[in-house]
């Protein structure tokens, strides 16, 4: 039988039609002979994903969008349909997110999966969330450093107010006074000094006369002892005569009087105490000269070089030593983070510290400045946001 050529004709364009879908399919990454599931998400907006937008799981394709429609009694939902490769199973909990495609702006689904054990069946409403955009991510991140600034401009002013207040004319003029006084009190020790050492010049013979005089009393005292003995026991006699003789009272006082003296002459005749060791001790002439002459030079160093011995502290503005160290934080939110999260599987160590309304997560703690930004280093290419603390403990 002959073909005609009008039917040759009419199953080419029908062939040619059929290339260009499958084609077009094939493009679009949808295999027409292949069965697929369907999923659905529902999302408050969708900005930006439309029909065909590709659906992608750990990043890669596995299918696409195939409805967008509204949904809920005011149509303040949307329902986006996609479909998902069969042999893909997907668990129940697995997150459905709309996010951006590329820095052009173009949406796609990114499948999340979940921990459960049970999959998700075709027909199924997956959990859905849609991502921040580009500008509403730079505002977050720069709305820290807003707050920041402006803590930072209002401490400033009050820094300003308080040194204007202190650099008064009333405390210029404190200040002055106070400087003037020092001057004075200066010039009166350099004043004192030169008596002192003037008086110690002219009385150095004198000085010496008085020690040998002293040196002498207590030779004297040293060879009298047995005199003192006698003289003592001669008390002691005539204090029993009185003691027959005069009140009771009287008595008493007296004998509490001669044992308390004949008590001190056995310690000076022993040697003990200030007195005894003036009468035992021969050497002491010796040193006390040796004390008047290096006290004289002394005198005479501290007349020439005053600031040597004195030191004076005008202002003191420290107060008591912080006790701080400086903290990575590689975190900060205003809802405390779950322990389930990821970071925390990442970091076991990660401490939490909670700043007025906010939670502040640091990942190390270190006394010194440098070893904090050493450790910063490292860990601001995974946490962009990370930055440096001071933490006060006292």
């Amino acid at each position: 039988m002959k073909i005609k050529r009008e039917a040759k004709l009419a199953l080419a364009a029908i062939l040619a039609v059929s290339a260009l879908i499958w084609g077009i399919s094939y493009l679009k990454g949808i295999s027409l002979f292949e069965t697929r599931n369907v999923y659905y998400g529902v999302y408050d907006r969708v900005e930006g994903l439309k029909i065909s937008s590709g659906v992608l799981y750990r990043g890669y394709q596995v299918g696409q969008v195939t409805g967008i429609s509204f949904t809920g009694k005011r149509n303040d939902k949307v329902l986006v349909t996609f479909s998902v490769k069969k042999e893909l199973q997907l668990p129940g909990n697995t997150l459905a997110s709309i996010q951006s495609g590329d820095l052009m702006g173009t949406k796609v689904i990114n499948l999340l999966p979940g921990d459960w054990e049970t999959f998700a069946n075709s027909g199924d409403t997956l959990r859905s969330e849609v991502e921040q955009g580009l500008i509403e991510q730079v505002s977050q991140q720069i709305l820290p450093l807003k707050q920041k600034a402006e803590t930072l401009f209002a401490s400033l002013d009050s820094v300003l107010v308080i040194v204007q207040g202190l650099f008064n004319e009333k405390t210029k003029q404190s200040l002055s006074g106070s400087f003037l006084s020092i001057g004075r009190t200066l010039a009166n020790l350099e004043f004192a000094s030169g008596n002192l050492d003037t008086l110690l010049r002219t009385e150095s013979g004198r000085l010496r006369q008085i020690l040998d005089n002293v040196y002498r009393i207590t030779t004297n005292l040293e060879n009298s002892n047995e005199d003192i003995a006698t003289f003592f026991a001669n008390l002691a006699e005539i204090s029993d005569s009185l003691r027959e003789a005069n009140p009771k009272r009287s008595l008493d006082l007296l004998n509490q009087l001669l044992q308390e003296f004949d008590s001190i002459a056995g310690k000076i005749n022993q040697g003990d105490g200030t007195l005894g060791a003036l009468v035992k001790d021969s050497d002491l002439y010796y040193n006390l000269n040796m004390a008047t002459e290096n006290l004289n030079r002394l005198l005479v160093e501290f007349r020439y070089n005053p600031k040597k011995f004195i030191r004076l502290s005008l202002l003191d503005f420290s107060s008591s030593k912080e006790v701080f160290q400086y903290g990575v934080v590689i975190h900060e939110s205003t809802e405390r983070l779950s322990p389930r999260e990821d970071i925390y599987k990442q970091h076991p160590d990660l401490r939490e510290i909670k700043y007025k309304d906010r939670y502040i997560y640091l990942i190390a703690t270190y006394k010194r400045l440098k070893s904090a930004q050493e450790k910063l280093k490292g860990v601001i290419e995974q946490y962009n946001d990370a930055y440096i603390v001071k933490i006060d403990f006292e």
